[in-house]
């Protein structure tokens, strides 16, 4: 499917557009907001997001996604994207449960890559 975002000056997004392309798509419910960071690894800049997203049957359930795409800034303060990544983050189990009083539940984490994203500037 398709969706159509615009990402507003104060770094709010809002959804202005959606086209699935069966039944059994995956929703977007929510649109996070936005920011643009330069990358200590390759120094350039990425604009990130993420969104709230159902997904259909077999398996059922809400997931945040992160999205990341390259972008670069004209002389009048416009971004141009460049295709993307999605990751989302899934907890890993901590070895050995319980550090005396504190469980390790949901403070290790990592984000994995799940796919890609083509961006297209709207008029």
């Amino acid at each position: 499917g398709k969706i159509q975002l615009r990402f507003l000056e104060d770094g709010y997004t809002t959804i202005i557009g959606r086209t699935y392309d069966r039944v059994e798509s995956p929703s977007f419910e929510k649109i996070w907001g936005w920011d643009v960071e330069t990358s200590s690894e390759d120094s350039l800049n990425y604009l990130l997001f993420s969104a709230d997203v159902q997904l259909p049957s077999p398996i059922e359930s809400m997931d945040r996604f992160y999205f990341q795409a390259r972008v670069e800034e004209d002389t009048n303060g416009v971004y141009t994207l460049s295709d993307g990544s999605v990751t989302v983050k899934r907890n890993i189990q901590p070895p050995g449960g319980f550090w005396g009083l504190f469980s390790g539940e949901g403070i290790l984490a990592q984000f994995r890559i799940v796919g890609e994203f083509k961006c297209k500037p709207i008029r």
